[in-house]
């Protein structure tokens, strides 16, 4: 039996979910060997177990498993760190549903505004900040990851304003980032994905780099546009 029946079987045990789902790479073209599984289950508010409960009973390496209350769910409500229209439509787009009623597929993904590019923007700064404190902690791995993400998820901000379009992968980050202006940074970016992919290695200039990147490249873009349209939708 593969790893991810296992999981689903020790899942639909567990919480008697409406619905099951995988997000991530895994469920999208661009996932690599090491990728975890990212799974999301979705249970109605009267029987919902929370992740701490479920990781008590189902702990698996490479495992991640998200619940979400139904209710809250279809109505566009998620408890996340992320910024929330941003994650919302990348679960909805790339989503396969495993196990139960087609709930993601059924969803209109959300529209997206210049102040949630902002946001989404700055949760990118502070993890391009993790990166470097990773590093200091001699973390490659940690900061690998952090500064790739940071990175390409920054740039994908700039993509959607300049290009109107979503892209969902890495590999569609890096290939629609050709087609904008990156002044001095395209060279970071090409870094960046091939830190990805696993054919370069991040210097400590590129970790400072790439806060300069986001910090003095992207945001005034941004910030340039909100201020002269206001929070308009960039892509509905």
């Amino acid at each position: 039996m593969k790893k991810i029946d296992v999981v689903l079987n020790k899942i639909i045990k567990l919480c008697n979910p409406t619905s099951i789902f995988l997000y991530g790479s895994r469920a999208r073209t661009d996932f690599l060997k090491r990728s975890d599984f990212e799974i999301g289950v979705l249970i109605p508010e009267s029987r919902y177990f929370s992740r701490s409960d479920i990781k008590k009973n189902i702990n698996i390496p490479n495992v991640s498993i998200y619940p979400f209350r139904l209710e809250d769910f279809t109505n566009g409500i998620i408890d996340t760190p992320f910024q929330k229209s941003v994650y919302l439509r990348e679960l909805i787009s790339a989503g396969k549903t495993l196990y139960g009623k087609k709930v993601i597929e059924h969803m209109k993904p959300p529209a997206i505004t210049i102040i949630d590019l902002m946001q989404d923007l700055r949760f990118n700064i502070g993890y391009a900040l993790a990166s470097i404190i990773s590093h200091r902690n001699h973390d490659t791995k940690t900061t690998s990851l952090e500064f790739y993400k940071s990175c390409l998820f920054g740039t994908r901000n700039l993509v959607l304003l300049k290009k109107r379009k979503f892209a969902l992968t890495y590999d569609e980050i890096f290939l629609l980032s050709k087609e904008i202006n990156l002044d001095i940074y395209a060279d970071l970016v090409k870094t960046a994905y091939q830190c990805r992919i696993g054919k370069a290695k991040y210097s400590e200039i590129d970790l400072f780099k790439n806060i300069s990147y986001l910090n003095k490249f992207i945001e005034p873009e941004l910030m340039k546009y909100f201020k002269k349209y206001g929070d308009k939708i960039i892509i509905r």
